[in-house]
């Protein structure tokens, strides 16, 4: 069962490598450097900005393994990097369904709309 997360929208994860990065990591336990550069087509320098900026807010772990005679970066999103990453998404889906026209009027839509209204304010703690 998914932890739900309460909505909140971080600037941090939505620079738009810095969420792919974060759906790419979503689904598995770890990639390594290489696949995830190689995905999103950027140089080493690019992906290692980015990746340094979710490291200093704890969302990512970037750690070396060996394989064969090599070693290897290896990238994590982390418990509090998974989390924010819901409470980003869900204030992304809060946006769109305010966004959305209602088709007709209904007190169940217009509760919802409200919901999301006063969900996609920006979180105070993130500067």
């Amino acid at each position: 069962m998914a932890i739900v997360s309460e909505a909140a929208f971080d600037e941090l994860i939505h620079a738009p490598l810095r969420l792919q990065i974060c759906a790419l990591l979503s689904p598995v336990r770890s990639l390594p450097f290489s696949d995830i550069r190689d995905s999103l087509e950027v140089s080493d320098s690019v992906l290692s900005k980015h990746l340094s900026a979710l490291a200093g807010a704890g969302y990512v772990e970037v750690s070396r393994v060996r394989a064969s005679s090599r070693s290897r970066r290896q990238v994590t999103l982390n418990g509090p990097g998974r989390a924010a990453l819901r409470g980003h998404l869900a204030a992304l889906q809060a946006i769109v369904v305010a966004a959305e026209p209602a088709a007709a009027p209904s007190n169940a839509r217009s509760r919802v709309r409200q919901q999301a209204r006063r969900e996609i304010a920006p979180n105070p703690q993130i500067a």
